[in-house]
């Protein structure tokens, strides 16, 4: 069995962790809890396991975030882009909605999210969702609301969708055998092992979907071993040049985990003007990158607004560490 690398099942420790958010669970006999819609409940094409309504009690979560711990989840320091991409690998989503070219404000930008939603039938074929080329602000409008007509969806352009925006399938390539519970294959999302998945949906199943991974293309040799230098140069081409499995099939299963959420703004943080057309915010130039609990919103894993740093909480912190998982550090914020 390789020593840094625990497949075992779920370590029976994570129910028996010190509960650093019991004010949780002391608060809620004595406070009203008002029921909120899911994000994800009733979703067309959404991956979850479980689609409970979301519960929050507005009085609990001032109580909690004035003792609450925040950390972001990121992955361990390689000796270089070559042993990042080895390990890691890249992840694709093939279609996503295009870029914009804005009249309003003369911008052109996409973003990084990445949805749950499956890419509705026929706009696989769609142009605009594979070559993803920019595309006038008049034009993503018009697509942005075939595409939620597609999904059985109500929406508003610019907010509901966004230009960049990524569906569903998504296929991952890793040019070495993969082993750790924590991959970090892309932007805006990490992929995991079934026992991190698990525990995550039982910790925090109203803060993310998880999504079915498609291993594509994967690396017969180990992880541990030396990256291969590929002939361009370039790290993203060592899945080229190295010999692949016939059957992907035989690593196991991985998820993506799709984070839904995202804090309230960080000093200096706040948008200074937001695009009428596109909706586009303009970030001054004095954000910090740190967390403060008034910018909480209540879930245990979220994005840093205007970032893509993925925060937890500290008892989801233990309950992820209790399983002593591989490629994953934890910084404080």
């Amino acid at each position: 069995m390789d020593p840094d690398f625990n497949d075992g099942a779920i370590d029976r420790r994570a129910s028996m962790i010190p509960d650093s958010d019991a004010l949780l669970k002391r608060a809620w006999s004595s406070n009203p809890v008002t029921p909120m819609a899911s994000a994800t409940a009733g979703a067309v094409g959404v991956y979850t396991a479980v689609q409970p309504s979301d519960y929050r009690c507005p009085s609990l979560d001032r109580k909690v975030a004035s003792v609450a711990t925040f950390w972001r989840l990121a992955h361990p320091e390689y000796r270089s882009d070559y042993k990042h991409s080895y390990i890691n690998g890249s992840l694709e989503h093939p279609f996503a909605l295009p870029g914009v070219c804005c009249d309003v404000c003369g911008a052109t930008w996409g973003g990084s999210r990445i949805l749950a939603q499956e890419c509705p039938p026929k706009f696989p074929q769609h142009k605009n969702l594979r070559d993803r080329w920019p595309i006038s602000r008049t034009d993503h409008a018009k697509l942005q609301r075939e595409l939620m007509t597609a999904l059985g969806t109500k929406g508003v352009p610019f907010v509901d969708l966004r230009p960049g925006d990524d569906f569903q399938p998504c296929f991952l390539d890793v040019p070495s055998r993969p082993r750790a519970d924590f991959l970090w294959s892309g932007l805006g999302s990490f992929v995991v092992t079934d026992r991190v998945r698990d525990l995550l949906l039982r910790m925090a199943v109203n803060d993310i979907p998880v999504c079915p991974v498609t291993l594509r293309k994967i690396g017969k040799r180990k992880a541990k071993l030396p990256p291969p230098m590929p002939s361009t140069g370039e790290p993203e081409d060592i899945i080229n040049e190295v010999p692949l499995l016939d059957d992907p099939s035989t690593v196991g299963s991985y998820s993506e985990v799709v984070v839904l959420h995202e804090s309230g703004f960080p000093p200096g943080g706040t948008p200074i003007s937001v695009c009428s057309g596109c909706r586009r915010p303009e970030i001054g130039r004095n954000r910090e990158f740190r967390m403060t609990a008034e910018m909480w919103n209540g879930q245990s894993i979220f994005f840093m607004a205007t970032t893509l740093y993925v925060i937890v909480t500290d008892g989801l912190k233990q309950a992820i560490e209790s399983l002593r998982p591989t490629n994953i550090i934890f910084k404080p914020v």
